[in-house]
């Protein structure tokens, strides 16, 4: 993509995994069969669908609860489904679950009483605790800077510079304009950095 006759900033940033998000076989392709064509959906677009959630503030832990919560959508919704944009279509469902997910665990939280800030099994870090916690560290702040930023933006930016995805690949997926994709990332980035700077401060300061 070309500004003024000069090539996009984003656009020649590489995307070593955009492949995952490959092309899927046309509506036409995929068997009749009801079953069938779910197993396929679920086989193409599995990992996709778990990168929106993250995109989306989807908490890591939750991660494999929501996409199976996708999948059930899908699965009863498939009858109804006109077979136009499929990747917006389940897009639009992976959406609905993370904020419908969200709600129900807050309230879930409200009345066990439960910390919204529970610690999750610390991952392996090659027998290095304090390297975990580290790590653990740096996700919690990651993630709570992601927050503060408004949803379209911040979802633009994890797909873009966490997951990977080029800007035509988050047009599609979000059924919207390029040029939106771009505004919404030159946003989020200079959002983002003005609170990554803001923090750091606060920390040096403490």
């Amino acid at each position: 993509m070309k500004v003024g006759g000069t090539p996009h900033p984003y656009s020649a940033v590489p995307h070593p995994v955009s492949r995952l998000l490959r092309p899927k076989p046309a509506s036409g392709a995929v068997p009749a069969d009801a079953r069938t064509q779910f197993r396929a959906i679920y086989d193409d677009w599995f990992d996709d669908v778990s990168r929106w959630i993250r995109a989306l503030g989807g908490v890591e832990a939750d991660r494999d609860d929501i996409v199976q919560e996708v999948f059930l959508v899908v699965r009863r919704r498939l009858k109804d489904f006109d077979g136009t944009n499929l990747a917006g279509w389940l897009y639009r469902i992976t959406t609905r679950q993370v904020r419908d997910f969200r709600r129900r665990t807050w309230v879930k939280h409200i009345f066990t009483r439960r910390r919204s800030h529970e610690p999750d099994v610390l991952p392996h870090a090659g027998g290095n605790p304090a390297m975990a916690l580290e790590r653990k560290e740096e996700q919690r702040v990651l993630q709570k800077l992601l927050m503060k930023l408004p949803e379209a933006r911040r979802t633009a930016f994890v797909l873009f510079e966490i997951e990977g995805l080029s800007g035509e690949e988050i047009a599609r997926v979000q059924s919207i304009p390029l040029n939106t994709v771009w505004t919404r990332l030159h946003h989020a980035r200079r959002d983002f950095f003005a609170l990554a700077a803001k923090y750091q401060h606060t920390e040096r300061t403490r």
